[in-house]
């Protein structure tokens, strides 16, 4: 069980500690964005990139990722970012919102910029700190 494999780790030797927060880390990189751990050191980054080149899809593509999609959906939600549709009042309400977005990671923000604000919503206007 999960209690189990803790009272392990907790007691056990420290390399086991790291190799579980090494395997944790990587699980949560995966789950930001593939991007996060697919590099050129992967042993299948060939044969996925040839894979996506197929398809005619980008490893930067914001659909790799759950996280990206739902953030992009929560900002068209709270109309930040929106297009040029509507009347001018409704424009200037929209654009009225703000939103604050926090990362764990320097990479995942770079991400986020880049495959989401810079390529598909560029009428966001954003300060990075």
């Amino acid at each position: 069980s999960a209690h189990q494999v803790l009272d392990e780790l907790s007691s056990g030797d420290n390399d086991k500690k790291k190799h579980a927060f090494q395997a944790l880390r990587y699980l949560q990189n995966v789950c930001n964005h593939p991007k996060l751990v697919l590099n050129e050191k992967h042993p299948k980054y060939a044969k996925i990139l040839d894979e996506l080149n197929r398809k005619q899809q980008s490893l930067d593509s914001v659909r790799h990722s759950a996280k990206l999609l739902g953030l992009m959906q929560l900002l068209q939600e709270c109309n930040i970012g929106a297009s040029g549709e509507g009347s001018d009042q409704q424009l200037l309400v929209a654009n009225q919102h703000r939103a604050l977005i926090f990362c764990q990671s320097k990479a995942m923000l770079n991400i986020i910029e880049e495959s989401l604000l810079k390529s598909l919503m560029p009428n966001i206007a954003y300060l990075r700190l």
